[in-house]
C-alpha cells in the first residue's frame, strides 16, 4: 500500500488522466497537493441523524474551487462540477 508521499510521487509520473470514483482520503491527498483539475460530487438529497465529518479530512491551506455545472441526475441526485479557482479556463 502506497503512503501519501508515494501516492503524489506516483500521480506526477501518469502521462493523461487519473480518475477517482470515491476515495476522500486519496482526494484530499491529490486537493492538498493540488493535483485535482476538477471535482464532480453527487449529493443524494438525505438528511442524516448525526454530524458527519469532512468529505475530505483536514487540509493545511484553504482550496478555493469555482462552480462550473450543476444538474440533476435520475431520481434528485445532484451533480456538482467545480475546478479549482487557480485554473483559468
Amino acid at each position: 500500500m502506497l503512503n501519501g508521499a508515494d501516492v503524489v510521487g506516483e500521480v506526477v509520473r501518469v502521462d493523461g488522466d487519473v480518475v477517482v470514483h470515491a476515495g476522500f482520503r486519496l482526494v484530499g491527498t491529490l486537493l492538498e497537493h493540488d493535483l485535482v483539475d476538477e471535482l464532480r460530487l453527487m449529493t443524494c438529497p438525505v438528511v442524516l441523524g448525526a454530524p458527519g465529518g469532512r468529505a475530505f479530512g483536514e487540509t493545511g491551506a484553504r482550496k478555493p474551487m469555482r462552480l462550473t455545472c450543476t444538474r440533476t441526475v435520475g431520481d434528485g441526485l445532484l451533480l456538482t462540477t467545480c475546478r479549482p479557482a487557480r485554473d483559468t479556463g
